[in-house]
């Protein structure tokens, strides 16, 4: 039983695919080396490099060159003024190490982190690499999967973990993909600014830019939209080769973010949103997930006001319809007001009064015997244009 209290579950399977909340903040979660201004083990906000520098935080190699440059990369694509976390952490700590202690800062955060980018330089590279990736990444993608759903279902604080393919051995058949895993909290990327070879050595991914993108996007805008433009950087490489001469789709196809580009199109795009598991999950793209998780929490917060609110009984011990439509139109007005108003959902225009949102209460649950007020909410997500098909021919005007 427990105190009184909101219990909203996640559904799936309903897709059938073969600023009231904190949408896009995120934590860099980092190996690091502490000096005067910046303390290890400690979360710190920033609104723009600047002031992640003027903590101390300079790209000195033997030191936070990686947390710099994931910083600097977030900033250049998402734009200062974006609220940013920092949390290092000693370069001596294991990549499992880094992601265990992102509970620590999400803790502290009061539910405003949303995603959590681990940054993973140990003093030490790693070297031991397993089905093409650092030994033992599946059990790191478990670990934060579950740390996400431990905070999304007991915090009602939903949170997406982005992790670098690191150590990627730059063969694709090498990898086992993500084609019958769970981890629907999780993103993994593959590729980034700098040679595997050069002077930093490289062995993780530009994860800042997919953090800055997604910082910037609303829930419903997949991060790799041509309209919005390339990505800032100018190069972007998978292990040595440059991304335009790599087979990205062989890396789609195993369920990673990677980049690409577009014919007639400058600069360098993410190829799609994907998350760290089956292609038959509702959660599978990263729109997705921030859709429904946008909803999660503004239903509880609506809901949360009804929590032992005097109930009108029918002689049955029945929710009286009068209460139970005002309690859906409550649910409604504030996703629709917060998501739909905001073209985070899709209203169908040609459906009058139609939001997109959809509560129903059940009217024929005994809450004279259980004190359970029973619904369900549906929200409709947008499509997206992934693969367009037409003909071209001459017109001959017959």
């Amino acid at each position: 039983m427990g105190k009184p209290h909101v219990n909203i579950a996640f559904e799936n399977g309903n897709i059938g695919t073969v600023t009231t909340s904190p949408d896009g903040v995120n934590v860099i979660v980092s190996s690091a080396v502490a000096n005067a201004g910046f303390a290890l083990s400690t979360p710190y906000t920033v609104y723009s490099l600047n002031e992640a520098e003027a903590l101390g935080i300079i790209p000195t190699i033997a030191g936070n060159y990686e947390l710099h440059k994931t910083i600097k990369e977030f900033y250049a694509e998402a734009g200062n003024g974006m609220e940013l976390w920092i949390y290092g952490l000693a370069k001596t700590k294991t990549l499992d190490e880094l992601v265990a202690a992102s509970e620590t800062v999400l803790t502290s955060s009061n539910r405003r982190i949303r995603f959590v980018t681990i940054k993973y330089a140990p003093s030490v590279p790693d070297t031991d690499v397993e089905a093409g990736l650092r030994e033992g990444f599946p059990a790191t993608c478990a670990a934060a999967q579950a740390i996400a759903e431990q905070f999304t279902v007991d915090n009602t604080h939903p949170v997406v973990f982005i992790l670098e393919a690191y150590n990627y051995s730059g063969v694709p058949a090498d990898l086992i993909g993500f084609g019958d895993t769970t981890y629907n909290r999780v993103a993994v990327m593959i590729g980034d600014t700098e040679k595997r070879t050069g002077a930093t050595a490289s062995k993780g991914a530009a994860v800042g830019v997919l953090a800055g993108r997604i910082a910037k996007n609303q829930v419903h805008v997949n991060v790799g939209r041509v309209k919005d433009g390339a990505l800032k950087p100018l190069t972007f490489y998978v292990v040595d080769i440059p991304v335009e001469q790599v087979n990205v789709g062989a890396l789609y196809d195993k369920g990673f973010i990677t980049l690409t580009t577009h014919i007639g199109k400058s600069g360098y795009y993410f190829v799609d949103d994907m998350l760290a598991c089956e292609l038959e999950d509702d959660y599978h793209f990263l729109t997705r997930r921030r859709v429904i998780d946008k909803a999660y929490v503004l239903a509880n917060q609506t809901l949360t006001n009804f929590i032992l609110d005097t109930v009108p009984l029918t002689n049955e011990g029945k929710i009286q319809a009068a209460y139970a439509k005002a309690l859906e139109a409550e649910v409604e007005r504030v996703i629709a007001q917060e998501m739909t108003a905001k073209g985070e959902l899709s209203a169908d225009v040609t459906v009058a009064n139609d939001t997109g949102v959809n509560c129903v209460i059940d009217v024929t649950n005994n809450i004279a015997q259980d004190s359970t007020i029973k619904g369900r909410i549906g929200v409709r997500p947008h499509g997206y244009g992934r693969f367009l098909e037409f003909t071209i021919g001459f017109n001959t005007g017959q």
